[in-house]
């Protein structure tokens, strides 16, 4: 079926509903503000009219609009928990707009602390987003986000219900939701899809501080109104709107790490609001953000076989030296013509530079099939600049307005992510031909197995810098752009269906998305000839250290400047192998030019009929797409491979039954989709030669989109004193994943390849709690607890096992392995307790292990015998195979378990006084093969304190 057909067949389904809705006349509107006794806008606040029972939630700066409404006499309800109801009687008239505004008063049994303020307000305001919301979802108010020290937005949502992270470098990087990859999270700024700064469909969350932004909110299942490609879920970072009371925010906080002989973190935050003209009609609101993360890192890296007969077996010892910035400016314009028409421009920029320095000295040698040493170890040296600079921008244009008793909303958008590079680049320093660090017997110490070690003999020094001469330097530029354009525009109309409030709404949207990569990898060489003294480590020498490095555990050098290789004369590396070809071959390709272009339409209807509320739509997505021409490795220009379109039929529906006002049961189901990753769909291919094998990736531009039918269940009840419970189960079906498929190429190059397998699916149970125990006595009634846990399990099932004509064997496994980033056990447990002055709150936040990436086969499934380093009774040597729990296993990101703890403290004149404790148990990041016990990476970061103040004049109470 044609997307115009398609889309015609919708339209003519939208008039059929929208028939039933005609011939109502005598109607208006009603719309008004909700905000706390002191002025300030509370968002998510549930307005309702009887009789009719028409219902209406408040926005960010507090507004609400009720369509439709017929001429009469009303009773205005205004529900939000940890408050006092509030209620009006209004009569409406024909043709003209009803405003009825309301001031909340605390609740009686919350007088004993200010939930209305700071942390525990964005606690309230989540609570009721997230109860009264038509899906599933989980929200983060900033207030929320700030209360511990989250250093960027991917961090504070690892504090959410059954989302994990895919941590780089001590930070949040990717969120994970419900067991799926990246990937499957779609993200959005106030409902609108942004550029990705890499060539991966995900948005790279370090990039954006953690206080730019007004809140996030994680929809964990899907509506014809959003946008489609969100199987896990997707994350909507909102940004601020200026309310009717002025705001000011200013923070600044520093910090120091006992790393690497000790780094700093400091961070400047602001944001200032306010509405100005006649009736308040014009809102300006500005947020700013800068930080600095000196952050340090110890990373050794064991080889992924530390022993394999006939194989190398190594491991390198690296020290990072950062120089993290981060820094983020949002904005919003908006202009109210009356109280039902109004403009906005929003912006969002943020700039990231990921610079660091780092150093690595690289111990390896061959293992003899008794499983020791060969006596042909040898070392070399490492130094690298790292130069990345990232950056998100996001801009719309849009509008709200009411048009009888409708609803219409427009927008036009454009949004930029970019990675380029400043200067990355590494050089090597092998030993000298006359150095005894050529043949070293070493010796194998397992004896701790997750701190492995290769010891040397006496009177061999891997880290006297004598020994070493530069050998050459491989500089990396790269160029990976996106640039989205869009425009989408709705029409939401009420109307009564025997005696029944409902909405039926309408929409599309068009997103064009131009997706380019511009790399290239070139080496050099010396211009002095190997053996000249000017090549000595020793002349090349910088001033950074690192005496505890690793607690101890292991020993490191000196280190290198890159300043003064930089300055040694080079010229392009011509050295050859063996064979006649270049040792070392620069790579000018690698680039691709991908255009795709997404069009959408939608109907969804919302209907209140007595105690459920159904919400059911349908949306259509044609997915246009068209590599406009790849470079490859050597420089040729690959023809265009992908240039077709396709259809998705996304049906979804959501039923909520109140068995009373404050407990509700929900069903949901709902069909979405995950694209493949613009470099997966393109010729684009990569090769990494060296080391213990050569690797390669290639794109796959046959890969097939990704779906998924998503099936919830969910309990809720919200408790009095400020609480809410949540106990749910979900199911996702998925078809067509997309997985990484590694081949072994004849000459031994280790191929992975995306394909698409043959099915999988991954379910699971969350239960969340959040309470205030004000009910408690004396000091006890500051107490409050937020906790979730989640469990989740999946299965995929690899094609069958095919035997290529060159010996080479693609989907070389038949077991059922998880999907890759599932972590089967995930919790987070929050105490707060808030008393008078004083704020505090501690965060426990725990990922299980989960597959990074597979490894395992069924022709590795005995494997070839690996060293272990001795007999279980410590005596002699053993080997094992490798099997799926072995050296040979799959790729496993490590359990992670991160204590976090804030504090603050009120002075006076709207100051607050701020201190922290960032990663408290020096928690450990890494990979391990199989098992535990069989690690290729393990970093540690020590814990970061700090302190510093905050002023808000307008939070004071």
């Amino acid at each position: 079926m044609s997307f115009q057909r398609s889309f015609a067949l919708l339209m003519l389904f939208v008039v059929t509903l929208a028939g039933s809705a005609r011939g109502q006349a005598g109607r208006t509107t009603l719309t008004g503000s909700i905000t706390d006794a002191q002025g300030g806008a509370l968002q998510g606040v549930k307005v309702s009219l009887d009789p009719g029972g028409a219902t209406a939630f408040t926005d960010s700066t507090g507004q609400y609009t009720l369509l439709g409404v017929v001429s009469g006499k009303y009773t205005v309800t205004a529900d939000y928990s940890g408050f006092s109801t509030f209620t009006k009687t209004v009569t409406v008239v024909a043709g003209q707009v009803a405003r009825v505004d309301g001031a909340l008063k605390i609740a009686a049994n919350q007088q004993n602390v200010q939930v209305y303020a700071d942390r525990q307000g964005g606690e309230l305001e989540a609570i009721n987003r997230t109860f009264n919301a038509d899906n599933i979802i989980n929200v983060l108010p900033a207030d929320v986000i700030t209360s511990l020290p989250n250093a960027n937005i991917a961090d504070a949502l690892g504090r959410l219900p059954s989302v994990t992270l895919e941590r780089d470098e001590g930070e949040g990087k990717y969120v994970q939701i419900r067991g799926t990859e990246p990937r499957l999270t779609n993200t959005s700024i106030d409902g609108v899809n942004i550029a990705s700064a890499e060539t991966v469909r995900q948005v790279k969350l370090d990039i954006i501080p953690a206080d730019l932004v007004e809140s996030v909110q994680i929809n964990k299942t899907l509506q014809a109104n959003m946008p489609g490609d969100g199987i896990g879920g997707s994350v909507d970072l909102r940004t601020k709107s200026a309310s009717d009371a002025p705001t000011i925010y200013l923070d600044s906080t520093g910090g120091y790490t006992p790393i690497i002989g000790g780094r700093p973190v400091y961070q400047f935050d602001g944001t200032l609001g306010k509405r100005f003209l006649e009736g308040k009609k014009l809102g300006v609101i500005f947020s700013g953000s800068y930080d600095w993360n000196g952050r340090g890192i110890n990373d050794v890296e064991p080889g992924p076989i530390l022993g394999s007969p006939g194989n190398p077996g190594g491991y390198d010892i690296r020290d990072y030296q950062y120089y993290r910035s981060r820094v983020g400016y949002a904005g919003t314009v908006d202009y109210r013509f009356s109280d039902t028409s109004n403009i906005y421009l929003k912006g969002l920029y943020s700039l990231f530079h990921n610079f660091g320095n780092r150093w690595d000295y690289n111990p390896t040698t061959f293992f003899t099939p008794d499983g020791v040493p060969d006596g042909q170890g040898t070392v070399s040296f490492g130094a690298e600049i790292r130069r990345p600079v990232q950056d998100l921008g996001s801009l719309q244009l849009g509008g709200r307005h009411v048009i009888r008793r409708s609803l219409f909303a427009w927008d036009l958008e454009s949004s930029v992510g970019r990675t380029r590079d400043e200067g990355y680049s590494d050089a090597t320093f092998n030993p000298t031909t006359t150095s005894n660090l050529n043949a070293i017997q070493y010796q194998l110490d397992v004896s701790k197995p997750k701190t492995p070690k290769l010891t040397t003999p006496g009177g061999v020094n891997i880290f006297d810098p004598t020994q070493y001469e530069w050998f050459g330097q491989r500089v990396e530029n790269y160029y990976n752009p996106e640039v989205d354009l869009g425009f989408g525009a709705s029409l939401a109309t009420s109307y009564n269906a025997g005696g029944h409030a409902g909405t039926i709404e309408f929409g599309g949207r068009f997103r064009n998305v131009h997706k380019f990569a511009n790399n290239g990898t070139f080496f050099f060489m010396p211009l002095a000839a190997s053996g000249d003294p000017s090549l000595l480590l020793t002349n090349f020498l910088g001033p950074f250290t690192d005496s505890n490095y690793y607690s101890g555990t292991y020993s490191f050098g000196p280190t290198a400047s890159y300043d003064k290789i930089n300055a040694a004369p080079q010229v392009t590396d011509t050295r050859l192998k063996p064979n006649g070809e270049l040792l070392n071959p620069s790579v000018t390709g690698q680039n691709f030019n991908f255009i795709e272009k997404v069009s959408a339409g939608y109907v969804m209807n919302t209907i209140d009929l007595s105690k459920f509320r159904i919400v059911a739509g349908l949306r259509f997505e044609n997915t246009s797409e068209k590599d406009a021409g790849t470079v490859g490795l050597t420089g040729t220009t690959v023809q265009p491979t992908t240039n077709g379109s396709y259809l998705d039929v996304l049906p979804s529906a959501a039923v909520r039954y109140s068995f009373t006002p404050t407990i509700g049961l929900r069903a949901v189901y709902g069909r979405g989709l995950s694209r493949p990753d613009f470099s997966d769909l393109t010729s684009f291919a990569t090769i990494s030669p060296g080391g213990v094998r050569t690797t390669s990736s290639i794109g796959n531009p046959n890969l097939k989109a990704e779906h998924a039918d998503n099936f919830d269940l969910l309990y809720e009840q919200s408790l009095d004193h400020a609480g809410l419970l949540q106990a749910g189960v979900y199911y996702k079906r998925l078809s067509d994943p997309i997985i990484p498929v590694q081949t072994t190429l004849a000459d031994g190059t280790i191929q992975t390849q995306p394909q698409n397998a043959g099915s999988a699916h991954v379910y699971g149970f969350e239960i969340s709690f959040q309470q205030h125990f004000t009910y408690l006595p004396g000091l006890l009634n500051g107490l409050g607890l937020s906790a979730n846990y989640g469990y989740s399990a999946s299965q995929v099932t690899f094609p069958a096992k095919t035997t290529l004509p060159d010996g080479t064997i693609s989907f070389d496994r038949t077991d059922h392995p998880d999907l890759l980033r599932q972590a089967p056990h995930t919790w987070n447990i929050s105490p707060t307790y808030d008393k008078r002055r004083l704020s505090v709150r501690l965060g426990l936040s725990y990922n299980a292990a989960n597959i990074f990436a597979y490894n395992y086969t069924d022709t590795n499934a005995a494997g070839p015998a690996v060293f272990t380093g001795g007999n279980a009774d410590g005596t002699g040597n053993s080997f094992q195979g490798g099997g799926i729990h072995g050296p040979l296993g799959d790729n496993y990101l490590y359990a992670h378990l991160q204590t976090d703890l804030q504090g603050t403290y009120k002075l006076v004149k709207g100051f607050t006084a701020v201190a922290y404790g960032l990663n408290l148990n020096n928690e450990v990041f890494g990979f391990y093969q199989g098992n535990t016990n069989s690690p290729i990476q393990r970093e540690y970061y020590k814990p970061t304190f700090g302190g510093g103040l905050r002023w808000s004049p307008t939070h004071e109470r």
